[in-house]
C-alpha cells in the first residue's frame, strides 16, 4: 500500500495543532456534558455571556443560562448520545471557528422510542486565561426521525438488558 502525499498548501505548526486540539477538547467536553447532564462540565465550555442560538434561533441563551437549564431539557430522555462529524476547526490567534454536524440519539424516558436528530453547529471560540471557550453558537436542526426500540439481544448470550454496575 502506498500513501498519497497531501496536496494541502497550508502548514500546521505545533502551536496551531495544539490550539486545534484544545478547541476540539471544548467540543468533546460539551458532548460529554450533554450525555451525562453535567452542569459544571457544561459551564466550562462557554463564556458566561456567550450568544447561543438553538433550534434555528427558536431558543436563545447566554452561556450561564444554558448551563443552568440544559439538564432539565434532558429529563424526558433516558439514554442520550451526541456524536460529532464533519468537524472543521480554524484558528486565528485568540479566536477560532468550528463547523460541524452533531447527531443526537435520545431514548424517550416514558416510551420505547428512540429519537435521532442531526444538527449543523457553527461555533466561534475565544482563548481566555482558563483556555478556549465557546463565545457564539448557531445550532440548526436539519433532519430527525423516531423509531421504536427493542430489547437488547446478544446472540448466544440472551436477550436480557445489561445492568450498569
Amino acid at each position: 500500500m502506498t500513501a498519497t502525499p497531501s496536496t494541502s498548501t497550508s502548514s500546521v505548526t505545533d502551536g496551531a495543532l495544539a490550539d486545534r486540539l484544545a478547541v476540539r477538547d471544548v467540543l468533546e467536553r460539551y458532548t460529554h456534558a450533554m450525555d451525562r447532564a453535567d452542569e459544571a462540565l457544561m459551564r466550562s465550555c462557554f463564556t458566561p455571556d456567550a450568544d447561543l442560538s438553538y433550534f434555528g434561533g427558536m431558543r436563545r441563551y447566554t452561556g450561564s443560562e444554558f448551563a443552568d437549564v440544559f439538564a432539565s431539557f434532558l429529563e424526558r430522555f433516558g439514554f442520550v448520545d451526541h456524536s460529532m462529524s464533519s468537524l472543521r476547526i480554524t484558528v486565528d490567534g485568540d479566536v477560532a471557528t468550528a463547523d460541524m454536524h452533531l447527531s443526537a440519539t435520545m431514548e424517550l424516558a416514558d416510551r420505547p422510542i428512540v429519537l435521532v436528530r442531526w444538527v449543523k453547529v457553527t461555533d466561534e471560540l475565544v482563548r481566555e486565561p482558563s483556555g478556549w471557550k465557546i463565545a457564539k453558537r448557531r445550532h440548526v436542526p436539519y433532519l430527525q426521525y423516531e423509531s421504536p426500540t427493542t430489547a437488547i439481544d446478544f446472540p448466544g448470550v440472551g436477550g436480557q438488558d445489561p445492568v450498569e454496575p
